[in-house]
Parts: C-alpha cells; sequence; structure tokens
C-alpha cells in the first residue's frame, strides 16, 4: 500500500514508519519538524527510502498543492499534533492550528478523494476524568484541557465528514506512549534526564494520578493492524495499557537507574489535572487480536537502558525544550 504520514519524524509517527516499511508498505511523511521531530527518529536506511516533504498541515493550500501533486495514495495516518498538555495550558492557540486546522484541511482534501481511507490518531484524554472502571468507544467526550479539546473537536470533524461527505475515516485512542526516542518534555525522558544530571524531578500534587502506558511499538503495531486489515467493524477503537501512578512510574525509573528517591521534588498541581485515565480495549482486541509484545516492567527497563545508551539523543532533545 501507498501511505502517506502526517507526523512521520515524530515519536510515534516514526516508530509506524519503521514498521510500516519492514511489512512493504510505501511510505510519504509530511512534517513540521517541531521541536518535538527529529530525522534521526528514522534510520538513515529508511530515510532513504521514504519521500519526504516539510509541511505545515494547518496551512491548507500549500498542502492541497503538495498532496494534489502525489501519486494516489490508500491512506492518510495522521500523528502530526502539539501534544503537551502543559504547552497547551500556556497557549493553546498552536494546538487548535495543529490539531483542528490540520485535520480539517486533511478531511477537506479527503472529501475529493474519498477513496482515499484516514486514520486519525487520537487520545484516552478526550474522555476527560474518570474515578473507576474504563471507558468505552461510546462513551461521551468531556476534554478539560487545550490539548485534550482540540483532540476531541479534531474528532467530531472526522465524525462530520464521514456523516456529509463519505470520508472513511477511523479513530483511535490511546494511552500514553513511551519508549526510545520521546521527546524531553514528556515525563518519563524527563525523569530520566533530571536523575542523570542530579536535578530535582518535579512531581506534580503528591503523585497519584493515574494514567495508561503503552509501549510506542506497540501502538503502532496496533494502527498497522487496522490500516492492512481489509474490512473494519468499526470506526473507532480504544488502544489500552498498564496503569500506574505517576509516582510509581517515577519511582520505577529512579530503581532502574540505582538512583535516591530523594530526587523526587513534589510541586504545585497543574491546572485542571485529570485524576485518572482508562479505556476498554475489547472492541480492538477483539477484532485484531492482542497487540502487547511483552510486559511493561521489561520495557521500562529497555526504555530506560535506550536513553542512557544514547545520552547525546536526549541532551539534543532537552535543547530543543528548552530554547
Amino acid at each position: 500500500m501507498r501511505i502517506i504520514v502526517t507526523g512521520g519524524f515524530g515519536f510515534i509517527g516514526s516508530s509506524f514508519c519503521e514498521l510500516a516499511l519492514k511489512n512493504g508498505h510505501e511510505l510519504i511523511i509530511i512534517d513540521k519538524m517541531t521541536y518535538a521531530a527529529d530525522l534521526e527518529n528514522l534510520a538513515e536506511a529508511t530515510r532513504a527510502k521514504i519521500h519526504f516533504i516539510e509541511l505545515d498541515i494547518s496551512q491548507g493550500l500549500h498542502l492541497n498543492q503538495a498532496l494534489k501533486g502525489l501519486d494516489s495514495a490508500d491512506w492518510i495516518v495522521n500523528f502530526a499534533a502539539e501534544s503537551h498538555v502543559d504547552r497547551s495550558i500556556e497557549d493553546g492557540i498552536p494546538f487548535v492550528s495543529s490539531n483542528v486546522v490540520g485535520v480539517v484541511n486533511l478531511l477537506e482534501f479527503l472529501k475529493r478523494r474519498t477513496e482515499v481511507k484516514m486514520l486519525q490518531v487520537s487520545t484516552d484524554e478526550v474522555f476527560g476524568s474518570i474515578q473507576e472502571g474504563s471507558w468505552d468507544e461510546e462513551f461521551p467526550l468531556n476534554p478539560r484541557s487545550a490539548y485534550s479539546s482540540s483532540k476531541a473537536a479534531a474528532e467530531m470533524f472526522c465524525n462530520a465528514y464521514q456523516s456529509t461527505h463519505g470520508v472513511d475515516v477511523t479513530i483511535t485512542r490511546c494511552a500514553n506512549n513511551f519508549g526510545p526516542r520521546q521527546s524531553a518534555e514528556k515525563l518519563i525522558p524527563t525523569v530520566i534526564y533530571s536523575a542523570l544530571v542530579g536535578k530535582p524531578i518535579p512531581v506534580y500534587g503528591d503523585g497519584s494520578n493515574r494514567r495508561e502506558w503503552i509501549y510506542v511499538d506497540d501502538h503502532a503495531a496496533s494502527i498497522l493492524k487496522i490500516v492492512e486489515s481489509k474490512k473494519r467493524n468499526s470506526t473507532k477503537y480504544n488502544l489500552s495499557g498498564t496503569e500506574l501512578s505517576n509516582l510509581e512510574i517515577v519511582k520505577s525509573i529512579l530503581r532502574i537507574m540505582n538512583k535516591n528517591e530523594d530526587l523526587i521534588s513534589y510541586v504545585p498541581d497543574r491546572l485542571g489535572h485529570d485524576f485518572r485515565y482508562s479505556v476498554d480495549d475489547r472492541r480492538f482486541r477483539a477484532e485484531f487480536g492482542n497487540y502487547e509484545t511483552s510486559n511493561f516492567d521489561a520495557r521500562l527497563t529497555s526504555t530506560v537502558d535506550w536513553y542512557l545508551s544514547n545520552q547525546e539523543w536526549l541532551a539534543r532533545s532537552k535543547s530543543k525544550v528548552t530554547s
């Protein structure tokens, strides 16, 4: 198949691209190349096999011209997004631009090319916060940050273009991702970097907020299963993970690194901080099977080991975040 991957040099997008190429697909990457993207997220051999267009999907005219200039494709898989909640609290406008306007621009193209299918990568955060139990795919959306609101709005536009124009779009809502090559602004790389340089590790509130965690390659594999399927029984799929508190994650990393928990520094809680996310992924598993390749502890250890072996990459990512 021929797949257009937006955000293909980002954390999750690059994992998907590596896997898709191994499975024999032809790739076109469209990426704005923000601070969260890195050419080295894809191996040199992989980069030689792709067609790359540096472009911001929120720039509708340029995007439309670029897409019209390409030969026909089978899928657009949209990873392109502003994704850091803290940044959305500081300024929500870039999140509307990338996560809403960018998606609408893709949908505008697809309403004239309805033979091309689209997969919109969303987030479990669109549901808000849940004290107990798990959300299924039909649970009402209740986003509580500019980031999650922008992703929820994108979903609504996908629904609208599907109903009005017949656009074939599938939405996945995934738990927190972790693994190699994640931007240093995210929790796990932040903990590793701070522990390496002996800086305090910030933990919001008392660290009791709970998240589910999925290894990035497992997420990428689940998306590829959908893309490669000849028929999908639904237009929305939840993708779950291992549930832990933020404090449990931090302590696990420190334990792997043989670092003292005295590095933990409790800071004022994030504004509007959702307490817990949990999604029910039985719909995906019933249709496509299991997508977890190994246990969480092993994956977390291998992730920490990767950053310890690639401290130059981590330092470069950190400099992009703070610049």
